[in-house]
């Protein structure tokens, strides 16, 4: 039985979100905007209209954690009707489902085994070991984090283009060669193998492609601010003819650049998809309007944002304070006895009370 309540609880533009149903979607959500409301409110209005069925829905987030909070707010909404929806979950899970069925086109078994980071150093010492590469020199972990770049550009290592004047990615390049060998060898992948070969296959296989984008009457995707060149491409290669993606992010808050994240994802989300529709949610339910004042005027100095202006019901609030610290742990005890003396503050009042 559907609760059809779900759709009154959602404001104008979070609503507006949920019905709009025909072609690209890009949802720009401030924080406490209610995104994951309009994400799992959307999917429930997709499922109760018939639009498509649970295993149609291909919904991406970044954590375990949010995609079963997702999960658990349309089962909750559609109660058994939400039965089925397989293709929820993380970048890395969904691929890594994908891959174990067609594993074969990488020249992997379907049960390649996934390493850890301290196998892949383990693996990438060995290599430098045979190679006669001082690791004191040149540590595995910085190697580890060049490969992964290139991964995460979606580059194989014949694909890659050095740059000659990088004396590093030299040396990087003919270990990277012999590390993915390895893998294959030992029929396991990396994190990053997952996405990459799943465009890959993607890529190289017309009749896959067609079938999964034929399958994927419709793709949500989470926190799109923080998509990597590789996952944009791995999204890209799965929309079908209808353009029925949906993406919510906060290119406020993209702050994962240095792991791969690209802003221009969200920033031209409306170029690579036409008749693009954005829709902004700026209803804040989490902070005071001191708090949205203070955020607001700050951010706006950025330039490569959409931009929104966000607003809320709540009282002005208590003024913000200015603190500076040395470091981050400074920051961190200073930050936990203000919460010590709030505390002490309260206990006080309920025992004058």
């Amino acid at each position: 039985m559907v609760n059809s309540e779900y759709l009154n609880n959602l404001n104008k533009a979070q609503k507006e979100a949920v019905l709009y149903l025909d072609g690209p979607l890009l949802i720009v959500a401030g924080a406490g905007s209610g995104k994951t409301k309009v994400l799992t409110s959307r999917i429930a209005n997709i499922i109760e209209k018939k639009k498509a069925y649970p295993n149609q829905i291909l919904a991406v987030t970044f954590t375990n954690k949010a995609a079963k909070e997702m999960e658990l707010r349309v089962s909750k909404i559609l109660g058994s009707a939400a039965v089925g929806l397989s293709w929820l979950g993380t970048f890395h899970s969904i691929c890594a489902k994908f891959l174990r069925k067609h594993a074969s086109a990488v020249n992997l078994n379907s049960n390649f085994t996934i390493i850890d980071t301290d196998d892949q150093i383990r693996l990438i010492k060995n290599i430098c070991k045979a190679e006669n590469i001082d690791v004191k020199k040149i540590a595995p972990k910085y190697i580890l984090a060049i490969i992964d770049r290139w991964k995460n550009k979606g580059f194989y290592p014949g694909e890659v283009i050095i740059n000659k004047k990088d004396i590093y990615e030299k040396i990087i390049l003919p270990i990277y060669k012999i590390y993915q060998q390895k893998l294959i060898d030992l029929n396991s992948c990396d994190f990053g193998d997952l996405i990459l070969h799943a465009v890959k296959i993607l890529e190289k296989n017309s009749d896959i492609r067609e079938i999964y984008k034929k399958n994927f009457k419709y793709i949500l995707v989470d926190e799109y601010q923080d998509t990597n060149f590789v996952q944009s491409k791995w999204l890209n290669l799965l929309v079908g003819n209808n353009q029925n993606i949906c993406c919510v992010g906060d290119d406020d808050q993209s702050i994962y650049s240095w792991r791969g994240a690209e802003i221009k994802n969200f920033l031209e989300f409306d170029q690579i998809y036409e008749n693009t529709k954005v829709i902004r949610l700026e209803q804040n339910y989490r902070s005071t309007q001191n708090i949205l004042s203070v955020a607001s005027n700050l951010i706006s100095n950025n330039q490569n944002r959409v931009g929104k202006t966000l607003k809320t019901n709540m009282e002005d609030g208590d003024l913000i304070k200015l603190n500076c610290f040395k470091n981050g742990k400074d920051e961190a005890i200073g930050i936990s006895d203000e919460i010590e003396n709030l505390k002490k503050l309260k206990d006080l009042f309920l025992f004058l009370a």
